[in-house]
């Protein structure tokens, strides 16, 4: 079968499939910011988004005015834009759930003119992630797999970390990020006290490296200790569980937990050798030890770390609580669990498509079988199709469907840290999309229609 035949085949069954998934939304606004530098092919050039915690409300117009950061290349540009202030305040009333402030009165969501000049430069690197560590400062690693941290008012690094990477060294495949088509092959995480950092890279042969560095002294950037993955060419997911533990993905598909306190050997390991390469992972800010992987095939897998704790004297494989999957094989590219619900969780493919998912019929099963002890083990696991239809709330396309031509959509989604529901993307021709899925209630989409009450 020729290429084109297999593609006509795969959008006629992505179309099928996309029929039974919500796509309308409470808000959507795209802006395209921009860029005092100008490349001749923009799509090849890495864009990460992050969202600023500055939320300000002005009840008096019913608007609220929020920003985002967004890296195109060495630069990091800020840019400002308006909501309606129902999307962050909506709590019914006999308003029509707009506590009495009516209509908002703003225009087009990114109205204020934008920033021209990029609010930090880290120059000669390419910026592939971009994190906030409070209202002035953040921190972003490069395609080299250095790291840099900025504040507010000054527009270079005021510390680095740098890998002096080239040809000639054992640590030249880092380079393979920059390359657009390319996986990540580094990362990096920040403990929830902010004291810590933890980064990964390739490292010298057949490993790849942690380093623990100390996030908490002026200036930031001393490395505590450096900690060798042997069997891994590389680690392209790290996330911290609390202050202490965190956890690292490596290209060996196997998870394994490290306490920056520890020795340097991993506490626990999860190796799944089914289902294709794990090429992603995250970690629940709510419940520590619930974690979701996801894999080249597009298969989702909701874990519990006590599970696999138990599993260790025995050696026996751990069993996942949940199992889903992305529309046609659509390989994992990125898993962002919900800052302001416990449930809520996304997931970006490979596509650009980003897939919305509430975990609540999950938990509620399991509640369930908890209180249940007439049946067999093998009846606790729920039914995967069922789940995939309860769980799968909304879904994304977007611009993201303009050019899926192996762009790395690692950090090109994110959730706002304050606005409950608010996901803020960047597609590979650098145009912004903030929006807030509308999302049907079980209640609404279980209870009986007219016609039915009526039989």
């Amino acid at each position: 079968m020729s290429t084109a035949d297999a593609n006509k085949i795969r959008n006629e069954e992505f179309k099928i499939w996309k029929k039974a998934v919500p796509a309308l939304y409470q808000h959507i606004s795209t802006f395209r910011p921009p860029s005092t530098t100008v490349f001749e092919r923009v799509e090849q050039v890495a864009k990460v988004v992050a969202f600023t915690r500055e939320v300000v409300p002005d009840a008096a117009r019913g608007t609220l005015a929020a920003s985002l950061l967004c890296s195109q290349g060495s630069d990091v540009y800020e840019v400002e834009f308006e909501l309606p202030l129902g999307l962050h305040d909506d709590d019914d009333d006999d308003s029509g759930g707009r506590g009495g402030r009516g209509d908002p009165q703003y225009g087009p969501a990114f109205a204020r003119p934008a920033q021209r000049e990029p609010k930090w430069t880290y120059q000669g690197e390419t910026i592939t992630k971009l994190q906030c560590l409070g209202t002035s400062s953040a921190v972003a690693m490069t395609a080299s797999g250095s790291l840099a941290w900025f504040q507010a008012g000054c527009r270079a690094p005021v510390s680095v970390v740098e890998e002096l990477v080239g040809p000639a060294t054992s640590f030249s495949q880092i380079h393979d990020q920059s390359r657009a088509h390319g996986d990540a092959r580094a990362d990096f995480a920040v403990s929830g006290d902010l004291a810590t950092l933890v980064k990964s890279q390739p490292g010298p042969g057949s490993a790849s490296l942690l380093k623990v560095v100390d996030n908490s002294a002026q200036p930031a950037g001393r490395v505590v200790r450096v900690i060798l993955v042997p069997g891994t060419s590389a680690t392209p997911v790290v996330r911290f569980l609390d202050n202490h533990l965190f956890a690292a993905c490596s290209d060996d598909s196997t998870v394994r937990f490290f306490d920056v306190r520890g020795d340097g050997s991993p506490l626990w390991a999860l190796t799944d050798p089914h289902d294709g390469r794990v090429t992603s992972m995250d970690v629940s800010p709510f419940v520590e030890t619930l974690f979701l992987t996801g894999s080249d095939t597009g298969v989702l897998k909701l874990w519990d770390l006590r599970s696999i704790v138990a599993c260790a004297p025995t050696r026996e494989e751990p069993r996942p609580i949940a199992k889903f999957y992305q529309s046609a094989g659509d390989a994992v590219a990125d898993i962002k669990f919900g800052v302001s619900s416990p449930t809520e969780v996304l997931t970006v493919g490979r596509s650009g498509n980003v897939y919305h998912w509430d975990l609540e019929p999950v938990f509620v099963r399991d509640g369930d079988n908890d209180h249940d002890h007439d049946h067999d083990h093998d009846d606790d696991a729920p039914d995967p199709e069922e789940l995939q239809q309860l769980c799968l709330k909304f879904m994304h396309t977007g611009g993201g469907r303009r050019n899926v031509a192996n762009c790395n959509q690692r950090d090109t989604v994110t959730w706002h840290p304050v606005i409950c529901g608010l996901v803020g993307c960047v597609d590979p021709d650098g145009v912004l999309t903030v929006y807030k899925g509308l999302v049907g209630t079980d209640e609404e989409s279980s209870a009986p229609s007219a016609d039915e009450d009526e039989h």
